[in-house]
């Protein structure tokens, strides 16, 4: 089987298809129409799974059969094949949302969560990304940034403000930069990779953004928020020092707008004085 063909299949399973439906509907698509019996023989699934299969995949809209003897089966084409498991699925959690719904339960009891797993954490930030209204903050490296880059696009198009400190030269710069420009295999032989991502000051994800093993948390708690946009704040502000540049605006524009305005702070400090 080919690599392509296996990944489809694996994806597929994902979204509840059984392994003999998914490569069914593989075979299908390459040889459309078929019967019962040629799907068994090109598929490899046994004749005694190969009805039961494709009587289901006719229930789930995947298949259309005619005929009689001996009857053929058609398959949705790639394209409304998508449409249809994002319509199927669309319609079951919103369904799924409102009977949650009902339950009147408290959101703030939910408002920390571990992930496990470096997959996991990039999914929880394109999430936090596709629902930021305002402004996004991240502290990271370039390989974290290409794989959120499409989702920090998306936000930017929408006129979210990105703000981005990291140590590594950035690959596909967006939104406002502040970065050493370090390279990452450099990087690597003497630091680990980790992850401090805020959005709308409201989400906040950090931790470790090891491949192998991986360990973020995910929280909406006010007092880790504001704690890490402090922090890459912070990390923005010594590298203004170091690299000699006026990083003020951007730190004012990262800062709330109920903040306290530190500039006038200090100045009436030294006045005093």
């Amino acid at each position: 089987m080919a690599t392509t063909e296996k990944e489809i299949i694996d994806l597929l399973e994902q979204f509840g298809f059984s392994a003999n439906a998914a490569k069914a509907y593989i075979s299908l698509i390459h040889n459309n129409p078929s019967t019962g019996y040629e799907l068994s023989k090109d598929a490899e699934i046994p004749r005694s799974a190969i009805y039961a299969t494709l009587t289901r995949m006719e229930k789930m809209g995947i298949v259309n059969s005619e005929g009689e003897t001996p009857k053929k089966y058609f398959p949705l084409s790639p394209l409304l094949l998508i449409e249809h498991l994002q319509n199927l699925y669309e319609s079951q959690l919103d369904g799924l949302k409102t009977a949650l719904d009902k339950l009147n339960l408290d959101e703030k009891a939910f408002d920390f969560w571990h992930i496990h797993g470096y997959d996991n954490l990039i999914y929880k930030m394109r999430e936090a990304i596709k629902n930021a209204k305002s402004s996004i903050i991240i502290n990271a490296w370039n390989s974290e940034l290409e794989k959120i880059y499409k989702e920090l696009k998306a936000a930017h198009d929408r006129k979210v403000d990105i703000f981005i400190f990291s140590f590594s030269s950035i690959r596909k710069p967006i939104g406002t930069i502040i970065s050493y420009n370090l390279k990452e295999e450099d990087l690597r032989q003497i630091w680990r990779p980790k992850i401090v991502f805020v959005a709308d000051h409201e989400i906040t994800i950090m931790g470790s953004a090891s491949e192998q093993n991986g360990h973020a948390i995910w929280t909406s708690n006010p007092a880790i928020t504001k704690i890490a946009s402090d922090y890459v704040v912070l990390d923005i502000t010594l590298a203004g020092q170091r690299l000699g540049k006026d990083i003020n605006p951007i730190v004012k524009n990262i800062m709330q707008k109920d903040e306290f305005d530190l500039d006038r702070l200090i100045d009436q400090a030294q006045k005093k004085h």
